[in-house]
């Protein structure tokens, strides 16, 4: 029978998170985000409760970047997805931290805490420049230098050559950043179509029906272009 003894999660672990984020150097941005500054790029560890009713939460940390595009708005770092990510586990290995009462709570975020510098902080150190964060996204995606004209979309490799071209002009390889933007610019400007069987093709097939590009589409592969244009040294509109 459960024991919880508070209403909002997010409530309730503000006050006991407070002195854990503080412990390591992070600042509260809210009950469940913390984060600290870095340059260009936050470190970040958010909490997120279990969304099946077990009264468990989970610990997520990684690299955030409100501004990796040159030509694009800065987003607020609450509502940025995390680059890179990883999450903790707890102490004795489960997954989840419990919080069925104010007081178990209380106790995991102890346990947070010897986690967080057990494993976190070692992570985020390890990723301390631009060229660690670009070596360490490449690691992560499905992206290949080899399949550079020959990647599909299926996957999303349109963003993620996108997002590997910034995070590389960001680490200084300018002559390397184009060449994954130019990829990113073929991939976004290929016209799509669904086939009957479900697969997705460059060419028209009889019946296949076109997909309309989205907002964000448009929106990502006018910043590419924005990018290439700035490195050519032609002009930018900064948005």
């Amino acid at each position: 029978m459960s024991r919880r003894d508070y209403g909002s999660f997010a409530s309730a672990a503000k006050s006991r998170f407070r002195r854990v984020a503080e412990a390591v150097g992070f600042q509260q941005i809210s009950g469940v985000f913390y984060a600290k500054q870095k340059v260009g790029w936050y470190e970040v560890f958010s909490l997120q409760a279990s969304q099946y009713g077990s009264e468990t939460f989970y610990v997520n940390f990684g690299i955030l970047v409100p501004q990796l595009c040159p030509v694009a708005e800065a987003k607020d770092i609450r509502e940025c997805g995390l680059l890179i990510s990883e999450r903790l586990r707890n102490i004795d290995e489960t997954g989840g931290f419990d919080a069925r009462s104010k007081a178990e709570m209380e106790e995991n975020a102890e346990r947070v805490l010897v986690q967080l510098r057990k494993v976190a902080i070692p992570w985020f150190d390890n990723l301390d420049s631009w060229s660690r964060i670009a070596a360490e996204y490449y690691e992560r995606n499905p992206i290949q230098e080899e399949k550079i004209g020959a990647h599909s979309i299926v996957y999303g490799a349109d963003f993620r050559s996108a997002t590997y071209g910034y995070l590389l002009l960001r680490a200084g390889r300018t002559a390397d950043a184009k060449r994954w933007l130019l990829e990113a610019k073929r991939l976004m400007s290929l016209p799509v179509y669904y086939t009957r069987d479900g697969r997705t093709v460059h060419e028209k097939e009889k019946f296949a029906r076109v997909q309309k590009q989205e907002t964000h589409q448009v929106e990502w592969l006018q910043n590419v272009n924005d990018t290439l244009a700035y490195i050519e040294g032609g002009s930018l509109t900064l948005r």
